[in-house]
């Protein structure tokens, strides 16, 4: 991180955040830990110029106090011209509070509601302390499992004008789906269900942005199970002051994209090589060529597939059609002088005369009969009994003579299989 990174947190609106207070220590070590340069902001906000002195500002919710119309013209200010703000809430919000802080935060698109978040299902010991994990993929949500917002007000999105371009709200963590609360009405606190309710979000407000919260539990050393080292509270803090402190021009927002490790390498050997100014430049300039040639690319693209589609299909059935004809070739044609032949053979030795039934018209089929045999035979024929080594020629449509042996079957089945 660079060392010149300045944090400012506000000690002029009896805040209860501070680096002294003992409740605090883990969230303290953190700050001094990660390189920040810290200051203590007392004197308020009525200077612009001392202001801008900081990169982001940190603030909690004024207490018995409120900020002064010049103070909201500052920070308002602050923000529009390029500055960070976090501000965390408490249960109860304003009214609790006894502040004015919604007449800043709704200049973001934004308010704290007067209330207090509970969950009846998913929370540490406690209702108050409802675990989350219903996260908008986003920087500030990088990591993250769980998080426990305990004793928190929820917030508000106020409607922005669809001709406002410069005030973007996004919702980032919300409650559980059995999320209720304890919230004013203007005479009774009444309780009711909020399930999806917006508990923490960001505002990209013109060249600046802020993040807000509703509760300072998550700051506390004194809980473990629900303050700074309760599940990922410390990484979504860390993940907050990041976003809020990075150094991103006006025109530039920061996402979160996965690269292919071979590309990345390849981008970031050009950086190093001709001294870009960093790797989001890469990035952007093959954004900006994509963009302009969008649709020449595409076309492309398109054409490169279909011809490899094509590729794929069309040679495997011209392969199949070569091999059978090969294969047809490949099977020996019988003559039916040849089975003349074999029944001779088998008269002179058993001194029996045989019918011959084969006739002309049946030759044909005889001599290919070979090539789509039905049944599968053992490698010793004798293992078969004449009764299946007739079945095995009648189902194959084998004639044989009417009082063939087994030894002249199998003869007559070897040869029909070229085996003879």
């Amino acid at each position: 991180m660079k060392n010149d990174i300045s944090v400012g947190l506000d000690y002029s609106h009896n805040g209860m955040l501070s680096l002294e207070a003992s409740s605090y220590t883990d969230f303290t070590q953190f700050l001094f830990t990660s390189a920040y340069k810290l200051g203590k902001i007392e004197a308020g906000f009525h200077s612009l110029e001392k202001v801008k002195n900081y990169n982001a500002i940190v603030m909690s919710i004024p207490k018995n106090i409120n900020l002064a119309p010049k103070e909201i013209e500052v920070l308002e200010e602050y923000v529009r011209t390029g500055g960070s703000l976090l501000i965390i809430g408490s249960q109860g919000g304003e009214y609790i509070n006894r502040t004015n802080i919604n007449e800043l935060t709704r200049k973001f698109g934004f308010e704290f509601i007067t209330d207090e978040i509970n969950d009846s299902v998913n929370y540490v010991n406690l209702q108050k302390r409802p675990l989350l994990a219903d996260f908008t993929p986003h920087y500030i949500t990088q990591n993250l499992k769980k998080i426990v917002l305990s004793s928190a007000c929820s917030l508000g999105t106020l409607k922005i004008p669809k001709k406002e371009k410069n005030v973007k709200v996004e919702v980032l963590v919300r409650g559980g789906l059995n999320c209720w609360r304890k919230r004013f009405d203007g005479k009774d606190w009444i309780e009711e269900d909020c399930p999806k309710v917006p508990l923490l979000l960001t505002s990209e407000y013109y060249n600046g942005q802020v993040v807000s919260f509703g509760t300072l539990s998550i700051f506390s050393s004194l809980g473990r199970e629900y303050g700074f080292s309760a599940f990922d509270n410390d990484i979504i803090i860390a993940n907050i002051l990041r976003w809020l402190t990075l150094d991103v021009t006006a025109e530039g927002k920061v996402i979160t994209i996965e690269i292919q490790r071979d590309l990345f390498h390849w981008a970031d050997s050009i950086v190093k090589r001709k001294k870009w100014e960093n790797f989001s430049d890469v990035l952007n300039v093959s954004l900006k060529y994509f963009k302009d040639n969008y649709k020449t690319i595409i076309k492309e693209l398109e054409s490169k597939q279909q011809e490899r589609y094509q590729i794929k299909t069309q040679p495997k059935k011209v392969v199949k059609k070569e091999e059978e004809e090969k294969v047809i070739d490949l099977i020996p044609k019988r003559k039916k002088e040849d089975i003349e032949a074999i029944i001779s053979a088998i008269e002179e030795i058993t001194g029996e005369k045989y019918e011959r039934s084969i006739s002309g018209d049946e030759e044909a089929d005889f001599l290919y009969k070979e090539s789509e045999l039905v049944g599968e035979l053992p490698e010793d024929l004798n293992t078969l009994t004449v009764k299946e080594l007739k079945s095995f020629c009648s189902k194959n449509t084998i004639n044989l003579p009417v009082k063939a042996r087994k030894a002249d079957i199998i003869k007559i089945i070897q040869y029909v299989l070229g085996n003879d």
